[in-house]
């Protein structure tokens, strides 16, 4: 069973903004971001998100199911890399706002904080550098939570 597709397919995508294309056309991306082999292909896959479910320090309406997907795609059995780079979008749409929707932040933040523990988890699981992005990202969603993970895994 693989949770992070399962979790696509549960989505109606094309009811949800994006900057650019459709959101049919960010859950292919997603599949493909998810599906890849190796850190060149996440890479590129990544090219397929960026400006179109966040751009800089902005995020479009489709990042909330986008969170709870890439949250559900960690509980699947994945390489390192991908693991790694499910984070860095996480980092990306947790850290960002929308002021056409000033309520979208919070509410991908509190769609995240149902996985804090998978985070942590995964935390525990990872190394230096690696550690301190899931770290950074536990931070975004509960700062107190994070400081508790960092103190635990010492």
């Amino acid at each position: 069973m693989n949770f992070g597709k399962r979790a696509i397919a549960d989505v109606n995508w094309a009811s949800f903004r994006v900057l650019r294309g459709t959101g049919d056309d960010l859950a292919k991306a997603l599949i493909r971001f998810l599906q890849s082999e190796n850190s060149s292909t996440s890479e590129a896959a990544w090219k397929d998100l960026e400006n179109v479910v966040f751009a800089q320090d902005t995020i479009y309406e489709a990042a909330e199911p986008t969170v709870m997907v890439l949250l559900a795609a960690l509980a699947d059995e994945r390489a390192v890399h991908a693991r790694g780079w499910i984070i860095e979008l996480l980092f990306f749409l947790l850290n960002g706002g929308s002021l056409e929707d000033p309520g979208l932040a919070a509410r991908c933040r509190a769609q995240a904080g149902r996985g804090v523990w998978l985070l942590a988890r995964e935390a525990r699981l990872s190394e230096g550098a690696a550690r301190d992005a899931v770290v950074n990202v536990i931070r975004i969603i509960d700062p107190d939570v994070a400081e508790k993970i960092a103190r635990w895994l010492i």
